[in-house]
């Protein structure tokens, strides 16, 4: 018993450290003070005002962008068909 009693007494006390001056105490901080940080970002976006509410006539807007597709020329073609013009070596399909 006398040995346990030795090595107690040799320990340094803790008391004479600052609570700011123990790492453990900002890792246990860290957490919730990110988390508060984080909404306080969030807020600011959220505050900046609304998003831009989609167009009225997105159907016809998109209808005439699909008709501008079809009618353009090779280079403003879509991605896939330029994709497949070159896997095919140039080959296009005939259409009847």
């Amino acid at each position: 018993m006398q040995q346990i009693d030795n090595l107690s007494s040799q320990r340094p006390s803790p008391q004479g450290r600052p609570w700011w001056k123990e790492p453990y105490v900002w890792m246990v901080i860290s957490g919730p003070l990110s988390a508060v940080i984080a909404c306080g970002i969030t807020a600011v976006y959220i505050l900046q005002g609304p998003d831009a509410v989609v167009s009225e006539e997105y159907y016809r807007e998109g209808i005439a962008i699909s008709r501008e597709v079809r009618v353009a020329k090779p280079p403003m073609q879509p991605a896939n068909v330029a994709r497949n013009h070159s896997a095919t070596g140039g080959k296009t399909d005939e259409k009847p």
